[in-house]
């Protein structure tokens, strides 16, 4: 339905190129001193590019990175930022040192081991305002990947991921015809799995911190002198169409409504079947680290809503864990009773409010996704459902799972499924149900997912959201639709 045709990039990125050709007039660059430990360079974005920025956060240490920045920049128009002298004293500087525990490190750069504040205060300062866009530029020296160039994503959709490579592919043949130039492909999130794990910037760093953001990791290129200086204009040429396509959408392709807050941020995929009443929800997706990108599959395959939080952990709330899904906050593996605070209920007021836009009204069935490392079942705490329907659910599972995994049981363990009413689980999600999300749903699913088996390897990652996705489509006729309309 989405696929782009070869004209209709053609006359996008000429489009495009018109839009923005002109605006990157220079504006002088800044240069700025960090703690006596390292520098900034920086320079605005140019008119009518505000909120989009162009990252080297480790500048020449990273295979000259910065000069690539740098030369997106002066085609864009957009920001520039880029960052010299951390990497050597082991300085993170795209994303804080991450601390899930209670005792987060306080103090200076040097003793946080980051200077990630500073990198964000500087972005903010190149964007004039609030990052929409950052595109930050990486080396890789991996041999593995020698062949590609690999982009990790946040805040984009399928559909706009496939528009994105498909757009790289037209300007990358029409530039190299005729020539005995390598054709890197590129591999891009979430529609290509990448081997960059990159969740550290997703969850607590930079691209948790910007509306979208493109992470892209270029190869070494076997003859640098011609290989580089193409790659730089094909690059360069794909930058500036990016930038058109996801800040003016000309082609009308499903986005991510994004709230950033000072703690995290909120995703809003709406149903691109129109179905209403019925939401997936990843509250802790930072903390459940795996459950952002898992609540974003299920939702494209199955067509339901979802709003997925990020952030929000002790690394992003000084030691705490604010909930989320309620409104209250605790430290975690501490003994102590939750907490309410004024910014937990404001946040869980948020995602309250985006979980009922997203539902289109009344909510009728609600589906929160968590992780946890305890026990090796599948744990399903529930509001509304009755003995009968869950064990029907019970049985569409093991009938989805055994089917679905197939042969691969030999590699990817098959892991059972517990289900209130029909059986006593340990994790119940009292809380969310007495005071938060859960209560307020007709029917609601708490998914508790062991981490060490279905989330351990990208394989099983795989095949449990094919499961989860298809015992979703399998179970909600039959929870909401007694007249037998389907989600197929």
């Amino acid at each position: 339905m989405y696929a782009i045709c070869r004209a209709t990039l053609l006359a996008l990125l000429f489009m495009t190129a018109s839009f923005f050709y002109g605006c990157s007039l220079y504006r002088p660059i800044v240069h700025e001193e960090v703690h006596g430990l390292g520098h900034f360079e920086f320079r605005e974005a140019a008119e009518g590019l505000e909120g989009v920025v162009i990252g080297a956060p480790h500048g020449k240490s990273d295979r000259n990175s910065d000069r690539l920045a740098k030369a997106f920049s002066d085609l864009t128009g957009a920001g520039l930022v880029a960052a010299y002298g951390f990497k050597a004293r082991r300085l993170s500087v795209s994303q804080p040192v991450v601390s899930l525990n209670p005792s987060p490190v306080a103090g200076g750069p040097l003793r946080q081991r980051s200077v990630f504040r500073d990198y964000r205060s500087i972005l903010r300062k190149a964007a004039g305002g609030d990052v929409e866009l950052y595109i930050g530029v990486h080396r890789s020296k991996e041999k593995d990947v020698a062949d590609r160039i690999e982009v990790a994503t946040s805040g984009l959709t399928f559909e706009e991921a496939r528009a994105l490579k498909e757009t790289y592919d037209q300007i990358r043949d029409q530039l190299i015809k005729g020539r005995q130039i390598p054709r890197f492909i590129m591999r891009i999130e979430p529609l290509d799995r990448i081997r960059w794990r990159a969740s550290g910037e997703k969850h607590h760093g930079i691209l948790l911190s910007a509306a979208k953001g493109l992470n892209l990791r270029v190869p070494e290129f076997s003859s640098p002198e011609v290989a580089e200086g193409l790659y730089t204009q094909i690059l360069s040429r794909w930058i500036e169409t990016t930038i058109g396509l996801l800040r003016e959408n000309p082609l009308k392709l499903p986005q991510i409504q994004v709230r950033l807050t000072d703690l995290g941020k909120f995703e809003l995929l709406d149903s691109r079947r129109r179905l209403a009443g019925i939401v997936i929800g990843a509250p802790h997706g930072s903390y459940d680290e795996y459950t952002a990108e898992m609540a974003k599959r299920v939702s494209y395959q199955t067509g339901i809503a979802a709003v997925i939080a990020k952030g929000f952990t002790p690394t992003e709330a000084g030691g705490w864990r604010i909930n989320v899904n309620r409104p209250t906050e605790k430290i975690p593996y501490s003994e102590g009773p939750e907490l309410h605070s004024q910014r937990a209920r404001e946040i869980y007021r948020t995602y309250k409010d985006l979980v009922f836009t997203a539902s289109r009204g009344e909510l009728n069935l609600y589906v929160d996704l968590h992780q946890y490392s305890t026990d090796s079942k599948i744990q399903v705490a529930t509001v509304g459902i009755s003995r009968k329907e869950a064990r029907i659910i019970k049985m569409l599972y093991q009938e989805i799972r055994d089917r679905i995994l197939g042969k691969q049981s030999e590699n990817i363990l098959p892991v059972d499924l517990v289900i209130e009413p029909l059986e006593t689980i340990e994790i119940g999600a009292w809380a969310a149900k007495a005071e938060g999300i859960l209560g307020l749903a007709k029917k609601s699913m708490h998914f508790e997912l062991p981490s060490q088996h279905i989330l351990a390897t990208p394989e099983a990652q795989e095949s449990y959201t094919r499961i989860l996705a298809a015992l979703l489509q399998e179970a909600v006729p039959f929870l909401l639709f007694r007249e037998g309309r389907t989600v197929n």
